[in-house]
Parts: C-alpha cells; structure tokens; sequence
C-alpha cells in the first residue's frame, strides 16, 4: 500500500490518498461537520462503449441498485434513506459515480452497503427485464430496461437535447466521445444480461476505481472497512481503442433541424485540448465567464441589455472538461424570425473576446476563484471535486497548482487561448427552428 498526502486548497488537513496493492485508490479528507459523503468513482463511459452495447455504462448504473447476494432490490435505496440519504449516481463519457450523504452516524453502515453494491451485484434477470424487438409490441413486465427506454424517449422530445446530441455528433470524427451516453432504443432493447456482466467484470476493476470518503471521521477504521469491503474478483481491466484525440473539428459547418418548436435553438461547438492541461482549462473557465455566464457577460449585455428590440431569450456558455479533450459551447434561444442574424453576432461577439480589459479579467479570474473555493463547502462538492481530479484528470496533486496557475493568466494568455480553440470559423453549429409553414 502507498500512501501521500496531499494538500488540497480550503482543506484544514492534508488528503491522504492510498493506492492499494491491487491498485484500487482510496482518498480520505477531512472536513468537520455532522455528515459525511461516500462516492466510488469508475473509470468508464461511453468512452469504454462500442456500437454494439452504446448505452451499457448508463443501464448499468441503473441495476448497480437492483440488489446483491446480500440485499435484494430496493433495500439499498430502501435502508439509507430511512436513515436520512441522500443516494444517486451519474454516468457520462468518461466515468461513472455512485455516491452517499449521510449522518456520520451512520457511517460504517453506508460504507457497508455502499462496497457491497460495488462489489456483489447480481443482475437479475427479472430486474432487467425481458430483450424485445423495438420495433414490435413491447413486454407487459415494464422493468428496468424499460425505465432506461423511457429515458430515451422523453430525451427525444427535450429541445436542447436534440440540438446538444446532433452538434455532439457532428464535432467528431471517429473518437467514442461522438456516441451518446444514454445509448440508442435498438441496443437497450435487446442487450443481454450476459454482455451487461462482461462490461462491468471488464470495467468495475480496482485500478479503474477510486473511493472518495469526505468528512470527520477515524481515518484508519474507515480505511480497513473499505479495504474489507471491496474484495475484487480477479478481473483485469479491458483497454479500449479510443484513437487519437481530436481537438479540431475536421469539416466546420452548420446544420438546421426542424421540429414542432415555436422559437429558435442554437448550440456553436469548440474542441479543446484534455482537462490534464489545467492552465489552459482555466483559461477556457474564464472566457466562458466573460463571455457568457450571467447578466453581467458579453452576450448578456450586448444582445440582450442593449438591443432596442431584443430578439435573443436566453445566451449562455459553458465549458465541458474530459480526460481526452474538452468542449466548448455556447447556446441561445431566439425569436426565430431573426434567425439570419443570430450567427454572425455570436461570431462577432467571439473575434471581439481577444479584447478583454484589465478589470474585465481581473473580475473573471475573482470569480473563477470563489468557484474553485466553493467546490470544498460540502462533504458532497469535495467529493465531487476529487473525483474529478482522480478520474478526468488522473491527478489529485494538479488541484494544488489550481491557484497559482489561474494567478498566471494575462490578458494576452487569454488572447493566445481564444485564438487557439475558439476560432469562429472553426466550430459545428447546429440550429433547431419551427417546421416550415407550408
């Protein structure tokens, strides 16, 4: 077993972070207060997906709480939430995560569960439900294969979801980062239990996984409960194909899509290089912030604030950060009737981010920064942030440069940064307008 201690920013104590022999990393920090929070983190999405099972990762993580050799389904939820949990997980392209918030109190007990569920999962076939043609009538018993269908569906009728998914699509050549998480209706209908068993005995290994505990607590007992509690099968982790990464739209073009909607719905699409280079990630955070976050952003202010007339009903950015390759959007919905202006404005408003102002910058970095401190207020947010460093970044100790390197950036950093990966005529744009009169 290794050990290191990590001083990680706004902490009153140093992280201490095992790796253990098999590999399985363990993170315990300290935080006083009533409630602790439990999370493992694993080292698959639909990065680790193929066009045969698109979608496992996501299923997977629904029957993760369908019961173990120990607890059948529904005690999990059943059982943590009598002792007041808050229980939940999340799947996107680059892992999955499961995690507890609970009374310390009961601590060793969640820790119980939590490794159980981790560890002993049985999949039962009357959980998942019955493999059917899509196409056909569906099964009467609506398990949780169907659940998963429904999810499906009702993204299809979500606006900005289908705006998101094409341009998703349209940003990538080959990288798995094009499929989408939540996979298609066709392969979650039918895929068996057996490939669901061999992608989680290929995946949930223990160098692929990492247990964040948050909280005050006796670090040494909370140590040898997880160790206990995560025995591994003797499973080693399948390397998937990704390709190289890809952080330039090979073919830039817009694309409409038409649909029952009564305004319009835009989304640009920027590639940028892996959440590993954190200088420039901050960078990106920065010009998301002047450019785009709030009322008091560019967009904001110039379209909206400033328009005799405003057309423009929402203007936002946002930075999506991966482990190979982060994403760069911005969005707004608009009076469709002034569509022929919306995109040379957003791609005015993008050459115009090279001139940033003193105060500008210095407003965004001050922001940036009280961001990245209240990533520790709670037990729950400072698990999350050290799994982002463990997972998507695969180093805890970058966490310790966060603020000297957010202290670096110039103006002509950020220029050099804009001009680099925001070029606007270097994006895929997707644009969703009413169905055309007739």
């Amino acid at each position: 077993m290794k050990k290191e201690l990590i001083n990680f920013p706004y902490l009153t104590k140093p992280i201490s972070l095992y790796t253990l022999d098999n590999g399985h990393k363990v993170a315990l920090a300290h935080k006083e207060g009533a409630l602790v929070n439990i999370s493992s983190w694993v080292k698959t999405g639909s990065i680790n997906e193929d066009d045969i099972n698109n979608g496992v990762s996501h299923f997977l993580e629904h029957l993760m709480f369908k019961g173990t050799e120990r607890f059948k389904a529904g005690d999990f939820d059943r059982i943590m939430e009598q002792k007041g949990g808050i229980i939940n997980a999340a799947t996107w392209k680059d892992y999955t995560f499961y995690y507890i918030t609970i009374s310390k109190n009961h601590l060793d007990l969640a820790l119980d569960m939590h490794s159980d569920m981790m560890m002993n999962i049985t999949l039962p076939e009357e959980e998942i439900g019955p493999a059917f043609d899509i196409a056909g009538v569906a099964p009467e018993e609506k398990r949780e294969r169907y659940v998963v269908l429904e999810e499906i569906k009702m993204r299809k009728d979500q606006n900005w979801s289908k705006v998101y998914h094409a341009l998703n699509d349209m940003m990538y050549e080959k990288h798995p980062y094009k499929r989408d998480v939540i996979g298609t209706s066709e392969i979650i209908s039918q895929i068996p239990r057996s490939a669901i068993m061999d992608y989680y005995n290929s995946f949930y290994t223990p160098e692929n996984i990492s247990t964040i505990v948050t909280g005050d607590f006796d670090e040494e007992h909370v140590l040898q409960e997880i160790i206990k509690g995560f025995k591994f099968r003797n499973t080693k982790t399948k390397i998937m194909p990704h390709g190289e990464m890809e952080l330039e739209i090979k073919n830039p073009r817009t694309e409409i899509q038409r649909g029952d909607v009564n305004c319009g719905y835009i989304m640009f699409g920027f590639l940028a290089d892996s959440a590993k280079n954190l200088k420039e990630s901050i960078a990106l955070d920065i010009i998301s912030t002047i450019l785009g976050e709030g009322k008091s952003s560019r967009l904001y202010v110039n379209l909206i604030e400033k328009s005799a007339e405003p057309y423009y009903f929402s203007l936002d950015t946002c930075h999506y950060q991966f482990k190979e390759g982060n994403n760069f959007f911005i969005e707004a919905n608009f009076d469709h009737t002034k569509f022929d202006k919306v995109i040379p404005e957003i791609k005015n408003e993008l050459k115009n981010i090279q001139n940033i102002g003193e105060d500008e910058l210095k407003k965004a970095k001050k922001q940036t920064k009280v961001g990245f401190a209240s990533s520790t207020e709670t037990v729950a947010k400072l698990g999350d942030s050290i799994g982002h460093y463990l997972t998507v970044c695969e180093d805890l100790n970058m966490a310790q440069n966060y603020e000297k390197l957010l202290e670096e950036i110039d103006i002509n950093y950020i220029q050099e940064i804009a001009k680099k990966y925001l070029d606007p005529e270097k994006c895929a744009i997707n644009v969703l307008l009413p169905n055309e009169e007739k």
